[in-house]
């Protein structure tokens, strides 16, 4: 249900943006994003980068792995992110909501074998997704100038100084008994995302004039939407 939301704002955002596409060529420009050179440089590697290897992987990986296989793969991603989400939500002092991601996780890691069956969401335990940068907000942080990270892609100052957090603190790369096997499940987690994003991509590249200006208007949407939740 999350990822249709997500659509949701992404295809409104994508509608609001495209006139803002015109205008930002004829000299206009988001405030939000002084270093829009910069991060068009940026993005353009990202592209560069998307187009020629991630795509292409996240297309093989949808078409010879099985729907449930990948299902499950998804949802064992989901279950480590449920153990960070819940210290997010205890960090910005919403112990009901650490407490149903701590719920999730328990009961998927046992009944659920290891998280690759989401039995919580069958038993109503509804799932959130919370991260460092969102904690900061909470508390009034400004998200700061708009940032294109390279590989990462859009983020804020203050989102792409949680993110450092949020790696080094997620379970993934703690739970891993090898370099080599850390490399790998990244590796797989990021092609999972990049294969699910696959259908939205398609609206996407439909109804955007430009597809920097249409890309940092959905970050700022969701972002916006994730933590006013």
């Amino acid at each position: 249900m999350k990822i249709y939301c997500l659509v949701t704002i992404i295809l409104f955002s994508l509608l609001v943006s495209g006139c803002a596409g015109l205008l930002r060529h004829e000299g206009s420009s988001d405030p939000r994003d002084p270093w829009e050179g910069t991060n068009r440089a940026i993005f353009k590697f990202n592209e560069s980068v998307d187009k020629t290897i991630l795509k292409p992987l996240a297309q093989g990986y949808e078409k010879n792995v099985p729907q449930k296989m990948r299902m499950h793969i998804t949802n064992f991603f989901s279950n480590l992110g449920d153990l960070m989400t819940a210290i997010q939500h205890a960090l910005q002092l919403d112990f009901r909501s650490s407490t149903e991601s701590i719920t999730r996780f328990l009961v998927n890691s046992t009944v659920g074998v290891l998280g690759f069956n989401d039995v919580a969401s069958k038993f109503g335990v509804a799932k959130t997704d919370e991260d460092t940068g969102q904690t900061l907000g909470t508390y009034g942080v400004s998200s700061g100038p708009y940032l294109v990270l390279p590989l990462f892609g859009p983020s804020s100052v203050r989102d792409g100084l949680g993110r450092i957090v949020d790696l080094f603190a997620d379970p993934l790369n703690n739970i891993a008994d090898s370099k080599e096997t850390k490399v790998v499940a990244n590796a797989l987690k990021v092609v999972d995302t990049r294969a699910r994003l696959l259908s939205a991509e398609q609206a996407f590249d439909a109804l955007a004039f430009d597809r920097y200006v249409a890309m940092r208007s959905a970050y700022f949407a969701i972002r916006e939407s994730q933590i006013e939740d």
